[in-house]
């Protein structure tokens, strides 16, 4: 066990867990179309799981990746997918790990129970016990929340991703 946030148990996983991270996935999923799409064509909502599974899976081929779950009883109401990152950053000043928390998501239901900073405390232990001293994580555009809750923790903005979504065919066959 890593710690307790009330009545919630947080515990170190692995690849075991990943079918209880499901619901938790999909309400994440929901909540970023609920900010805003940042005027992207999205997937539906039964793409996303398997999509972000997939990258679980490819996550855990390292072994230092690493699951911290926060569980009621039986069931998960929140959790935070890490791994590492080897080799300094070739712009900050960080050490030769930097920790990635690639996701954190709380249940909506504990949102206001402080599970996020629970989450966010476990994880940077196990990092530190890993030998990585410097964190990182990413927002998604519009999630202010997410973006505050970082702050206060002392992280800052460092690099805004851009995209470019490629047209389908339905789209390019109507501009001909």
């Amino acid at each position: 066990m890593l710690g307790r946030n009330g009545d919630v148990v947080l515990v170190l996983r692995g690849r075991d867990c990943l079918p209880l991270l499901e619901p938790l996935w999909l309400e994440l999923f929901d909540h970023h179309h609920s900010i805003g799409d940042a005027g992207i064509r999205t997937i539906e909502r039964g793409q996303s799981w398997p999509r972000r599974r997939q990258l679980y899976e490819d996550l855990f081929d390292d072994p230092d990746t690493f699951v911290v779950l926060a569980m009621r009883d039986t069931t998960a109401v929140g959790y935070a997918m890490c791994h590492l990152r080897r080799g300094a950053d070739d712009t900050w000043d960080t050490g030769d790990l930097i920790g990635e928390v690639e996701t954190l998501v709380v249940a909506p239901t504990e949102r206001a129970s402080s599970l996020g900073t629970a989450l966010m405390d476990a994880a940077e232990r196990q990092f530190a016990q890993l030998g990585a001293h410097d964190v990182m994580a990413a927002v998604m555009e519009g999630n202010d929340r997410a973006m505050e809750f970082y702050r206060r923790r002392g992280m800052t903005p460092t690099v805004t991703f851009v995209m470019r979504v490629r047209e389908t065919r339905d789209e390019a066959a109507s501009d001909t």
